[in-house]
């Protein structure tokens, strides 16, 4: 056959990106459901089946002799960027959200302490660390170019990989103070890693450290207050923008309009770049968006729990395209270089997160957790090294890439499964949650078990399997145990800051060996005028209801029913028996009816 022959033969069998994009998503199911199988998180099944998809072309097309098959299967890929573009908008637009003013107030300067000690941890750690090995192995290339190198590997070293963070918290439904924590930091750590990259290589740039070529060598001061500035302020208006059109238009028109604008918003970054050289960030742009609808529009859950449904096909395309994209190869040259990048930015992640939890005093149980938890990179940092190979005009530019698309391939398969570890020993995951991993729902189940199912029931042949699960359900199953509590000796101001920063309307109240004290209800309190001489005076214990009803963790999923139906309140204490008093966690009754709603789907 001629050479000629053979490329038409490819282009005729190669799949096209509407194609890729089909295998795309049957990766996603394959990869999520052996996820499950094995309880590690689904992005690690997504991540792992965009890879087993990449090698499974390879190996079916790689017998045409001489075709260029690698730089075909990347045109392909290429071609659905609009869908990665979409997801990475979605997502940093629902981070942003958690820049929310109430939830500012609670944790805010906490993530503040906290995030600074670990950025600044992690960039000189990874400084230190990759300066030091390029002396030891002394590079050719110069003292001065070894040391810009590794500033900027510390400075990229500071991101989190906000689609991981979010979709591995929302797997799991993880909730509490170190959940609110981990997506704050995931928040602070991108803007911070964004401005301060671009920051340090156009200010090094104009000083002549960094050779660069094309428009931006001319628009330099231009090109680094797009970066920042106009970014946020372009995410402003365009977070005003949908906040009005959410409030006028319906939700599903609203949808169309909030896709074609990360659309639009993606495209426009890489067309401004191409063709001016300069441009807005796109991710920040998404996350300040995200944090202006948070804060202005009117019922902006109606449009989250919109998101939360269609965005499913998109984030498990999103992931299964970022297996594809995975550079493997990188690992192997990454070398001493890459290894001091992977080692330092772990260690910079634990111990700065360590020391910023003390000297924030909190949240509980972050000590020595929170840092792995934010070992997660990819999207921002692929960017980055995108940015560098096309404007730096050296050979350690792609050094920088391979070290840093190396060690995406690491951080991207470990840092979901440590996460899921953090907040599990945190207590932020109900039991029921993690038990039902391998359950069977309605949600990327077979259609052909329901079936089944469904005429095993119409037969009467399923009756006692759902009486014994039903039965088997218990609140141990279903509550949170990583809950701030209101001590009992708390003054009347601490009791109001706490009530203030929780999303309860029931505050359960503790003696200090952790005992039921009591309940404050929001409604006791919400129309009590604020006396100064009542702050000293009252305590927690005084506002608290002692007659409260608390539930054992062996009590009934049905029983548990109940009870929330006879009190009429929407959050239980949980203690440890019937007659005891020792609180440990509380049962919010929309975790019940969520569960008691899919075990009845499942059946």
């Amino acid at each position: 056959m001629e050479p000629g022959s053979v490329e038409l033969c490819l282009l005729g069998v190669m799949p096209g990106p509407g194609l890729l994009f089909g295998l795309m998503l049957v990766s996603a199911i394959v990869g999520g459901y052996a996820a499950r199988l094995v309880h590690v998180p689904r992005v690690v099944g997504f991540l792992l089946g965009g890879i087993a998809l990449r090698f499974l072309l390879y190996a079916v097309f790689d017998q045409v002799e001489g075709s260029d098959l690698h730089e075909r299967l990347e045109v392909a890929a290429e071609s659905l960027g609009v869908i990665s573009d979409l997801a990475l908008g979605l997502i940093l637009f629902t981070i942003g959200g958690t820049f929310e003013r109430r939830n500012l107030r609670a944790v805010g300067p906490r993530v503040l302490k906290i995030g600074a000690v670990e950025m600044g941890l992690v960039a000189l750690f990874v400084f230190v660390g990759c300066a030091l090995v390029a002396m030891i192995a002394r590079s050719p290339h110069g003292y001065g170019q070894n040391l810009t190198l590794a500033l900027l590997l510390g400075a990229a070293a500071v991101a989190t990989a906000p689609a991981a963070t979010l979709f591995v918290l929302q797997e799991y439904e993880a909730k509490g103070p170190i959940t609110n924590t981990v997506l704050g930091l995931t928040g602070l750590n991108n803007i911070v890693c964004i401005v301060l990259f671009h920051s340090i290589f156009l200010i090094l740039a104009s000083l002549g450290a960094i050779k660069t070529t094309g428009p931006l060598a001319g628009h330099l001061w231009l090109a680094l207050g797009l970066t920042t500035v106009g970014s946020v302020l372009l995410g402003i208006v365009a977070g005003t923008a949908i906040s009005i059109i959410h409030a006028k238009l319906p939700i599903a028109e609203t949808l169309l309009v909030f896709f074609a604008m990360f659309i639009i918003l993606g495209a426009g970054e890489q067309w401004l770049w191409e063709d001016q050289g300069v441009s807005y960030n796109f991710l920040l742009t998404a996350l300040a968006m995200g944090a202006v609808f948070a804060n202005v529009a009117i019922d902006s859950q109606k449009l989250e729990a919109a998101l939360r449904t269609v965005g499913t096909p998109i984030f498990a395309g999103f992931f299964v395209m970022a297996g594809y994209g995975l550079h493997i190869t990188d690992l192997e040259r990454m070398g001493w270089l890459g290894g001091a990048y992977v080692l330092c930015r772990y260690l910079g992640k634990t111990v700065g997160c360590r020391f910023g939890v003390r000297w924030a005093k909190g949240p509980e149980r972050a000590d020595g957790r929170l840092g792995p938890g934010l070992l997660c990179q990819a999207a921002v940092v692929i960017g980055l090294a995108s940015f560098v190979e096309r404007y730096w005009q050296s050979e350690l530019a792609s050094q920088f890439a391979t070290v840093v698309l190396g060690s995406v391939v690491v951080f991207e398969l470990t840092g979901p499964l440590l996460l899921k570890r953090c907040v599990v020993q945190a207590g932020e995951i109900k039991a029921i949650t993690l038990l039902h991993r391998g359950a069977v729902t309605t949600e990327g189940t077979s259609i052909v078990r329901i079936t089944l199912q469904s005429l095993w029931r119409l037969f009467g042949l399923h009756g006692h399997r759902d009486a014994t699960e039903r039965a088997q359900m218990r609140v141990e199953h279903i509550m949170r145990t990583n809950v701030q509590f209101i001590h009992a000796a708390a003054t009347f101001d601490e009791t109001l800051h706490a009530i203030e920063r929780s999303t309860y309307s029931h505050f359960p109240v503790v003696h200090e060996d952790g005992t039921f004290a009591g309940v404050i209800h929001f409604s006791d309190v919400r129309d009590v005028i604020y006396d100064p001489t009542l702050s000293e005076l009252i305590a927690a214990v005084d506002l608290a209801d002692p007659d409260s009803v608390t539930v054992p963790t062996d009590m009934t999923a049905a029983e548990l029913l109940g009870v929330f139906t006879d009190q009429n309140v929407g959050v239980l204490p949980v203690v440890e028996q019937a007659a005891g008093k020792r609180i440990v966690g509380i049962v919010e009754q929309r975790d019940l009816l969520r569960v008691l709603h899919r075990s009845q789907d499942a059946r």
